[in-house]
């Protein structure tokens, strides 16, 4: 709801290493399948799997080079925390040994093209919760936060070449 995935496929588009979002992925299958390892029915299991495959995509990644992910395992601790959920030593201790760059660039709400649809369930509000957390926890972890403004993804996706 923020352009994140946009910004992912144009970055993809100009020959950049990215690494997609799974989550919308893992809701699609649990959905046809008509599982319930999903965020609004079992998120300590949703968020397992979730970090299982954001795990997989940071070691995948290539070594020494410019990679973009879409979403981090971070993200996942942060989704939990606005839920309450426990959060294991296990998450904890894998953030501190899979570390990213120091900058993440990140999209800010923008309620102009936030919607909902079969995957993004949450509402706006529960949507600025859970960017509260994103920030919060990133930055307990070490990191710098680079808010990338509000303009069209060719400029955004500029806005962050630039700053690498």
């Amino acid at each position: 709801g923020t352009g994140k995935t946009s910004i992912i496929n144009h970055l993809l588009n100009l020959g950049y290493s990215c690494s997609k979002e799974v989550s919308r992925e893992i809701i699609k299958e649990e959905i046809s399948s008509e599982g319930e390892v999903l965020p609004w029915i079992n998120l300590a299991e949703f968020s397992k799997r979730v970090f299982s495959l954001r795990k997989k995509q940071y070691i995948n990644a290539p070594e020494n080079s410019l990679h973009f992910f879409d979403r981090g395992i971070l993200d996942v601790i942060s989704y939990m925390k606005t839920e309450n959920l426990p959060i294991s030593k296990y998450y904890q201790d894998e953030c501190e040994k899979y570390k990213y760059n120091t900058t993440v660039f990140y999209t800010p709400i923008w309620k102009e093209i936030y919607k909902n649809d079969l995957q993004r369930k949450e509402d706006i509000y529960h949507a600025i919760a859970i960017e509260e957390a994103l920030l919060d926890t990133y930055r307990s972890y070490g990191y710098c936060m680079k808010k990338i403004p509000k303009m069209s993804i060719k400029k955004r996706v500029d806005f962050i070449i630039s700053k690498i």
